[in-house]
C-alpha cells in the first residue's frame, strides 16, 4: 500500500534534510510506531495464551481470569489516558514520552513473571496498564501530524498492523516458551526486548510540527502546542458537539466489548472444547488472528483511502457491512466448529470485525481540532477500554461460569457465553450507521477552513 506524500510535515522537525531523506524518515517513523504498538499488544495479550496455566496454579474462576486479562490492564490504562493526553495536547514531547513508557511497560511485563500470588500478578498487570496509558493518544497525534487527511487512513492502517503482529507473536511465542519453560519465563522473554526498542526510538525519532499536515505552518503562525491550552471540560464539550465523534465513541466501545470478549476466550475454548495443547493453540490461533488482523487493518485503511473522495461517510460502509456478516460467522465457528475446522472458520469473521479500526481512528483525528487530537484519541480509548476491553473478558468469563453451572459442562458454558457476546455487535452496527448519517449531514454543509484551534 503506497501512502507516500510530500515530506513537508515531517521535514519541519529536521531542518536541512533533503526531500528524499524526509520521506524515508517518515516511513521509518511510522514503521517504528507500528513496531512499538505490536510490543504493546504482545505484552497485553500474552496472558490470553497463558491463562489456563495461571488458572490451574492459582485455582481461579473464569471471572478472575477475565479481570486479569482485561480489567487489570484497562483500569489504570483508562484512568491515566486522559491526563497524559492533555499533557500531550499542551505540547509534551511525544517521542520522549513514547520511549519512556515503552521501556516501563516492558519491564512491568517481565515483573509479572516474577510474581507468586494472584494479587501480585494482578498489581503487576495494573502497572503494565499504567505505563501503556499514554501510547495510543500520543501515537495517533504523531501520525495525524505526519499525514494529511487523504493519506491518514492508510497510515493508520499500517499503524494498526501492530495489533495482529503483537497478537500473533504473543500467542505463538508465549505458547511455545510457556510449554518448554513455564508461563513465568514466557512473560520475561517477551517483556525485556521492549527496553531495547525504546532506546532506539529515543535515538532516531523526531517530533513533527503540530498541524503541519493540515495547514501551512509559517514562522509567523504558532504551532498548535503553543496556543493557550483549552480547559478539560471545554475540550470535552467541543468534541462532544461533533455528532459523528460521539457515535464513533459508542460504536467503538460496543464493538470492542464484543470482539475482545470473544477473542480473549478463544484459546480456552480451543483447549477445553477441542482438547488442543497450548502450543497448538498458540501457533494456530496466533497465525489466524495475525492473518485476520493484517488483512483487516490493510483492507480497512485501503478502502477508506480509496472511498474518501466520495466523502468521509463512505469510509465506513464496508466496515459496517463486515460487522453484519461477522455475527453469524462467529456463531457458526463457536457452536459448530470441530478441532480441525474451528480455526479456519474464525478467519473470515475475525477479518471482517477489524475493518473498522483504521478508518475510525483516522475519522477521529480528522474530526477533532488539531490541538485536541490526543484528547480525542484518549476519550475514545477510555470508552473502548473501560466499557469494552476491560469488561468484555470479565462479562464473558462471568457468563461462562453461569452457563457452565446451568449446563453442567464448562466447555459448553463457554460456547454459549461467546455466542451471547456477539449481541453487542448489533449495538455497534447501529451506531456505525449513525456515524455514517452524521457525516453525510455534516458534509452537506459548507466545510470549515482548517484551523490550529
Amino acid at each position: 500500500m503506497k501512502i507516500d506524500q510530500p515530506a513537508h510535515s515531517y521535514a519541519h522537525a529536521s531542518p536541512g534534510l533533503p526531500a528524499a531523506s524526509g520521506k524515508a524518515r517518515q516511513r521509518l517513523f511510522l514503521a517504528m510506531l507500528m513496531i512499538i504498538y505490536a510490543l504493546n499488544f504482545v505484552d497485553r495479550q500474552i496472558l490470553v495464551i497463558l491463562q489456563e496455566s495461571i488458572k490451574q496454579e492459582y485455582k481461579l474462576s473464569d471471572w478472575q481470569l477475565g479481570l486479569l486479562t482485561g480489567g487489570a490492564v484497562s483500569f489504570l490504562y483508562t484512568v491515566m489516558g486522559v491526563p497524559i493526553a492533555r499533557w500531550v495536547d499542551r505540547g509534551l514531547n511525544r517521542v520522549r514520552l513514547i520511549a519512556i513508557i515503552t521501556a516501563l511497560w516492558s519491564i512491568m511485563t517481565a515483573v509479572c513473571g516474577l510474581t507468586h500470588t494472584y494479587t501480585q500478578i494482578l498489581v503487576a498487570r495494573m502497572g503494565v496498564g499504567l505505563a501503556e496509558a499514554g501510547y495510543t493518544p500520543a501515537a495517533h497525534s504523531l501520525i495525524a501530524d505526519s499525514y494529511d487527511k487523504r493519506h491518514r487512513p492508510a497510515a493508520m492502517g499500517i499503524f494498526a498492523l501492530g495489533v495482529p503482529l503483537g497478537t500473533m507473536l504473543g500467542l505463538s511465542l508465549g505458547g511455545a516458551v510457556a510449554h518448554q519453560y513455564g508461563w513465568r519465563m514466557a512473560l520475561m522473554v517477551v517483556g525485556l526486548p521492549g527496553v531495547v526498542v525504546a532506546l532506539i526510538f529515543w535515538a532516531i525519532a523526531r517530533e513533527p510540527v503540530r498541524g503541519a499536515a493540515d495547514v501551512a505552518v509559517t514562522s509567523d503562525a504558532p504551532a498548535a502546542g503553543q496556543l493557550a491550552p483549552l480547559p478539560f471540560w471545554e475540550a470535552v464539550k467541543a468534541l462532544f458537539s461533533i455528532p459523528a465523534y460521539v457515535h464513533i465513541l459508542v460504536a467503538s466501545t460496543a464493538t470492542s466489548f464484543a470482539t475482545t470478549g470473544i477473542t480473549s476466550w478463544l484459546p480456552s475454548l480451543l483447549i477445553r472444547a477441542h482438547g488442543m495443547s497450548m502450543v497448538d493453540v498458540g501457533i494456530g490461533l496466533g497465525a489466524i488472528a495475525g492473518g485476520a488482523g493484517f488483512l483487516g487493518a490493510l483492507l480497512g485503511g485501503w478502502q477508506a483511502t480509496r472511498l474518501s473522495s466520495r466523502g468521509l461517510h463512505a469510509t465506513m460502509w464496508i466496515p459496517t457491512a463486515g460487522l453484519v456478516l461477522a455475527i453469524p460467522l462467529f456463531i457458526s465457528a463457536i457452536l459448530f466448529g470441530t478441532r480441525s475446522t474451528t480455526l479456519w472458520m474464525l478467519l473470515v469473521p475475525m477479518t471482517l470485525s477489524t475493518l473498522w479500526s483504521a478508518p475510525s481512528v483516522a475519522l477521529k483525528q480528522t474530526l477533532a481540532p488539531i490541538r485536541l487530537r490526543a484528547t480525542a484519541s484518549a476519550l475514545s480509548v477510555v470508552a473502548a477500554n473501560l466499557l469494552g476491553v476491560a469488561l468484555g473478558p470479565i462479562v464473558a468469563g462471568a457468563l461462562s461460569d453461569l452457563f457452565g453451572r446451568t449446563t453442567g459442562d464448562p466447555a459448553m458454558g463457554l460456547r454459549w457465553a461467546l455466542v451471547a457476546m456477539t449481541g453487542s455487535l448489533v449495538v455497534g452496527i447501529i451506531h456505525w450507521l449513525l456515524v455514517i448519517r452524521a457525516l453525510r449531514r455534516s458534509e452537506g454543509k459548507t466545510p470549515a477552513q482548517p484551523s490550529l484551534a
